[in-house]
């Protein structure tokens, strides 16, 4: 990762996934909402070419493999010194992020195979995955002669990895809905975003792989200024993004297959869709005899809230 490139397809794989979670994020909302029915989120996605396949897991898989083998290859395969001393300490930080990665995209792989594996256990792996990855950046950080600058462009972005990792557990719970997909694939894009930029902050550009510094001033105040107002202009930018291209897959969706999604009327009649909740309601028309424990004073019969066609 410590160089320009380095940062750069890191930054780019992140976009690329969590553009692909988006766009199916938006596409099953819009379409379940049109049918009445509630979406439920998924870690991965298939591409569809006859038939199923899975496209994104192997993407997750070669990518973590590709980086951990630079980082074990790159500066030769040691991690100790001639006097026992610990060395590649950098290497090996982003070596575990990598391989635990590696295991998340294995875990989907089989759950994508229908082993007989611990339920959710392809989302535990990948929530472990943020989860250190937002623990090894925190010492990453703190390592001894860090500058400024450098410092923190690797602590902000902690906490947008903690964030990741909070909507995949709760995603666990909540099967329903698109929000815990919607805040991940938020989360992926600025680091992704993120990335991509300190790339240039920190490093040259002009050759390969541009392990070289570049010519900020990694000292001076005003650059720590200037990096901690660049990263709420990423968290503004992903935020439009998001908006545009939830917009851009609706106005596809509505000329393509003539569907839409009516936005709800709070504070009407009780039996309106609610957008956000997870379940869906109806009228039923219940004979008000049928109804024990109930007032039965009505004449003829009385309008019920059931839930997936059951009584209450």
């Amino acid at each position: 990762m410590g160089s320009f490139w380095g940062h750069v397809d890191e930054g780019l794989f992140f976009i690329v996934i969590a553009f692909w979670w988006m766009v199916h994020a938006f596409r099953e909302y819009i379409v379940a909402e049109s049918q009445g029915r509630s979406m439920r989120p998924n870690i991965h996605y298939d591409v569809i070419i006859k038939r199923p396949l899975p496209i994104e897991i192997v993407f997750k898989i070669l990518f973590p493999i590709v980086g951990f083998l630079g980082e074990f290859f790159d500066g030769g395969v040691r991690f100790q010194d001639a006097n026992g001393n610990f060395v590649k300490l950098i290497y090996q930080q982003h070596m575990t992020i990598y391989g635990i990665f590696i295991i998340h995209g294995i875990t989907d792989l089989m759950a994508w195979f229908k082993a007989p594996l611990i339920p959710n256990f392809n989302y535990m792996t990948a929530f472990l995955s943020f989860m250190w990855y937002g623990v090894a950046f925190y010492y990453h950080a703190s390592m001894h002669g860090k500058e400024p600058v450098e410092t923190i462009v690797h602590i902000l972005p902690i906490y947008v990895m903690f964030f990741i990792s909070a909507a995949i557990l709760l995603e666990i719970k909540w099967r329903e809905g698109v929000w815990t997909l919607a805040v991940r694939a938020y989360g992926v894009l600025t680091l992704g975003t993120w990335f991509s930029h300190v790339a240039f902050m920190l490093y040259v550009h002009d050759r390969f792989p541009g392990g070289e510094e570049s010519n900020l001033d990694r000292n001076d105040p005003n650059n720590v200024v200037y990096v901690k107002a660049m990263f709420g202009l990423h968290l503004l930018a992903n935020l439009v993004i998001s908006f545009l291209l939830y917009g851009l897959v609706y106005v596809t969706l509505k000329f393509r297959l003539k569907i839409s999604i009516q936005m709800p009327k709070y504070g009407l009649e009780s039996e309106k869709l609610l957008l956000f909740k997870p379940k869906h309601y109806k009228r039923v028309k219940t004979n008000s005899s049928e109804l024990k424990g109930h007032d039965t004073s009505s004449e003829d019969s009385s309008l019920l809230m059931t839930h997936e066609g059951q009584s209450v």
